[in-house]
């Protein structure tokens, strides 16, 4: 090996490893820039608000509640700049607030565009899988033979991507919780229900940061 060699290959060495760190370097300040330019944006939470909820082919047992839900939403975009809202994954019944709950299916995922300050209304199906609990409590029994039932629907796991000009997404995901909904159950069987009043706005906790 030529001993002139070696210097050309510290030389070279010593290029990348210069390299390696300025890449470095300029991705830490672009990450730190686009975090900066997020925290001065704010993006806000979309509101939601139920404004339909409805059963059907409803059917308490001892150890299960039955039935097909479809909840109506509209969520309100409150940032000047474009914000989707995905929801996926899977949904919680809640009735008589813990005392009973059932793990629901999202039939099929929703994508709602939304420009800046507008609103949008878009429909849910849940179908309940799983009772986390087995044995449906009395009260629930005697409340659905008077008519009214009162139930909590949880939406997990709803993507929400905030998006201004130029700028990277930034993503995050939240629990949508609407509680307090009364269901009148009206007809003959008592198999069908549909939300008493005019519907109620929701809360959300955020579950995970940006992705």
């Amino acid at each position: 090996m030529s001993p002139t060699n070696t210097p050309t290959r510290c030389r070279e060495n010593s290029f990348f490893s210069k390299l390696t760190i300025a890449l470095v370097c300029i991705f830490f300040i672009l990450m730190a820039i686009i975090s900066i330019a997020w925290l001065i944006m704010h993006p806000h939470d979309p509101g939601f608000q139920v404004t339909s909820l409805s059963v059907t082919n409803f059917n308490v047992s001892d150890s299960q509640v039955r039935g097909k839900y479809e909840v109506g939403l509209t969520i309100t975009n409150r940032n000047k700049f474009k914000t989707q809202v995905v929801s996926h994954g899977v949904g919680v019944l809640r009735l008589y607030r813990e005392e009973w709950h059932s793990m629901a299916a999202v039939q099929q995922q929703k994508r709602v565009f939304m420009e800046k300050l507008t609103n949008k209304s878009v429909k849910i199906d849940l179908v309940v899988s799983e009772s986390r609990k087995k044995v449906v409590p009395e009260d629930l029994v005697k409340d659905w033979n008077k008519g009214v039932v009162n139930f909590n629907v949880v939406v997990l796991s709803v993507k929400v991507i905030f998006e201004s000009g130029i700028w990277p997404s930034m993503d995050k995901l939240l629990d949508v919780q609407c509680t307090n909904l009364d269901l009148e159950f009206h007809s003959p069987t008592k198999d069908t229900g549909k939300l008493l009043g005019i519907g109620k706005n929701c809360y959300t906790n955020n579950v995970g940061g940006r992705t």
